[in-house]
């Protein structure tokens, strides 16, 4: 018994992650982003610069992950763009942490939460996800975005 979940086991990790999973995965990722965006405006409220500043870093690894998992060759304009998009952010929030001006933060929240969206109805429309998933590298697990989950 013990074998067989083993190899049970074994087999799923050495799966390739399905095109509908990417969706579901990046629509995660986002989650995650907002979450820290959420937080660190919620902090900002609290005076609570460095638990502010921890959710802003945060974001902006997200952001960075999101960026590099990007396949540049198969998403073509769409990856161009959320690259373009997500230097942006990370350079809006970097500029937030020096003048302190709220509306950057909520500003890059909105953006997100719009990007998320487009994904979640993507996922929803194509069970298969081949045409959403595409803008992510499939098959390079260095490119899978990976997101931290603790601060402080």
């Amino acid at each position: 018994m013990n074998y067989q979940n083993n190899a049970n086991a074994n087999t799923y990790k050495n799966m390739e992650v399905s095109s509908s999973n990417r969706l579901k995965i990046i629509v995660m990722v986002y989650d995650a982003v907002i979450a820290s965006l959420k937080e660190a405006i919620e902090t900002h409220g609290r005076n609570d610069m460095v638990k502010r500043n921890q959710y802003i870093s945060r974001a902006q690894f997200i952001i960075l992950e999101l960026n590099s998992a990007l396949d540049m060759q198969r998403g073509e304009e769409i990856a161009e763009n959320l690259r373009k998009i997500y230097h942006f952010l990370n350079r809006h929030l970097g500029d937030f942490l020096n003048d302190n001006d709220i509306r950057k933060v909520r500003e890059s929240l909105k953006i997100l939460e719009s990007i998320r969206e487009s994904w979640k109805a993507i996922e929803k429309e194509n069970e298969t996800g081949s045409q959403g998933a595409a803008v992510y590298h499939s098959s390079r697990n260095d490119a899978q975005p990976t997101i931290n989950t603790r601060v402080g």
